[in-house]
């Protein structure tokens, strides 16, 4: 949608006389729940169709997503016309939608009103992928209502180094005491030809890069943010290096409410980002969500124990801060305690509904329960939206255990028992009705351990040896190493990730911590 500034639509209105052309002032209050104070906000301006963007406030413009921040109290002139303003404040407030004729100069006010209050709960939120100026995101956070924001100011892509902002900034800052981002975290991404992508996080970044797009390999710089006691992110599991980067402990959490998803499409067009071989196993955007989910499955039923994360990508991506974000669950935010609680997957994800997963005695995600022999688990998941539910499912070890339909409402409940006669992992996953997008949700695993084993499923290791044996084949052709020594110390680090999953597929499990 074309997106006309204040001077340009002032032109257009000038043909029908002055008072077409005269400018009014517009004061905006965004005020929290009926009588409250004045909060930041997200805001959309339309004329005709058409969105307005108001001079002198912070805004965000690229394709499909162009909005404005109101902080609390905003003051700016318009031509006169029809408007229509709908004002957001991230996923647990619902959006508010005003229409006005500006003849004269105009207050409004604008009281945003939440469905859910996830912090009075224990639970906050993060979106861990976003390409913005750190100055920006103190009023990003405040009117998304955010708790956490690592912020990428060093993207490494392809070969070309990234700094838009400049280098040396502080590591953490504190908004207040529910909310911080981090202005260090480096993204290196290497998808036209190389291995894919991976997001560092941790206080002393970013690392010195002295590589290019094939060479070394997405583990070496795990390893090296995990030595300074960082964590790394997967920023999605079909890139064929991160079966790689698992398989060698190198991968804390990925994404599957990732930068593919927006709230006015989906970019199901995978083959343009990347020249590496892959299985396209998806027809349309609910099927790349399912698509996603089932690699993630995979990984899971090989007995890794990969918690979920969520990032939205905004600064490069047609998406809100925050639109896809995970819930990570603990007694007091801060930012060490949610990538504590982040690791060991006490966290579910989404750009809509609300997840709760409780199995047997009152685990919830990320918990790791030893079961009995012959026994069967009691889970119950309850999912609320202020959208209309469309589905909810439990998934134990992949396939779907039970399913329960919204039939229209916005909260639904399944309750299940569940026979567990192996070691397995339960998580429940949600989709809410939705056209033109994917709106969506799912929670970290429980896992549960019979006889001290890992989860194994034999047909799924082998399906991940096949992934790795493709990727070695086309890494032993591939042009563009600077020296063949490079190409066999790559080629080194995929053989060590072979070894672990021919022993899955030959029936070994993983060593139980």
């Amino acid at each position: 949608m074309k997106v006309l500034p204040l001077a340009a639509l002032t032109v257009l209105l000038g043909s029908g006389g002055m008072a077409a052309a005269q400018q009014l002032s517009v004061h905006i209050r965004t005020l929290d729940g009926p009588g409250g104070e004045p909060v930041h906000a997200r805001a959309y301006l339309r004329r005709d169709g058409q969105l307005v963007l108001p001079e002198g406030l912070p805004s965000y413009d690229t394709e499909d997503e162009r909005h404005f921040l109101i902080p609390g109290e905003a003051r700016f002139e318009l031509p006169q016309g029809r408007y229509e303003l709908r004002v957001e404040r991230g996923l647990e407030y619902r959006p508010v939608t005003r229409s006005f004729a500006l003849n004269s100069a105009l207050d409004l006010e604008i009281v945003v009103t939440r469905w859910v209050d996830m912090n009075a709960s224990g639970w906050y939120s993060a979106d861990m992928h976003v390409h913005r100026d750190p100055a920006d995101m103190d009023a990003i956070l405040r009117a998304e209502d955010l708790n956490l924001a690592p912020t990428i100011t060093t993207h490494v892509w392809g070969s070309d180094v990234r700094q838009p902002w400049g280098d040396g900034h502080p590591f953490l800052i504190a908004v207040d005491e529910h909310r911080a981002y981090t202005a260090n975290a480096q993204e290196i991404e290497r998808i036209q030809g190389g291995p894919g992508a991976i997001i560092l996080l941790g206080p002393d970044l970013p690392l010195p890069f002295e590589g290019y797009e094939l060479y070394p390999p997405s583990a070496t710089y795990a390893r090296l943010a995990h030595a300074q006691g960082g964590y790394v992110e997967a920023d999605k599991p079909f890139w064929l290096d991160t079966f790689v980067n698992v398989a060698l402990g190198a991968i804390d959490f990925v994404e599957i409410n990732a930068n593919h998803f927006y709230p006015r499409g989906v970019d199901t067009d995978l083959a343009r980002w990347s020249a590496w071989p892959q299985e396209m196993g998806y027809i349309g955007s609910r099927g790349l969500a399912l698509w996603i989910m089932k690699l993630y499955y995979r990984i899971l039923n090989c007995g890794f124990r990969l918690p979920l994360s969520a990032g939205s990508a905004n600064g490069v991506k047609p998406a809100p801060v925050g639109f896809n974000r995970v819930y990570a669950k603990l007694d007091r935010f801060s930012y060490d305690g949610f990538l504590a609680a982040m690791k060991v997957g006490r966290s579910f994800t989404t750009n809509g509904p609300i997840l709760d997963l409780v199995v047997g005695d009152g685990h919830g995600p990320g918990a790791i329960v030893n079961m009995d022999r012959n026994a069967a688990v009691s889970v119950r998941g309850t999912v609320r939206s202020q959208g209309v539910i469309e589905r909810v499912e439990l998934i134990v070890n992949g396939d779907v255990a039970a399913a329960v339909t919204g039939d229209g409402r916005d909260t639904v409940t399944l309750m299940a028992d569940i026979p567990i006669r192996e070691s397995s992992w339960v998580a429940l996953r949600a989709f809410e009705a939705a056209e033109g997008h994917e709106i969506f949700g799912h929670t970290s695993p429980v896992y549960l351990v019979r006889d001290g084993q890992a989860v194994l499923v034999q047909e799924d290791a082998r399906y991940l040896l096949d992934k790795v044996d493709q990727l070695i084949r086309y890494t032993e052709t591939l042009e563009g190493f600077a020296s063949e020594v490079h190409r066999g110390e790559t080629l080194a680090v995929y053989e060590q990730a072979r070894a672990v999953y021919r022993r899955l597929s030959d029936g070994h499990r993983l060593p139980q911590p």
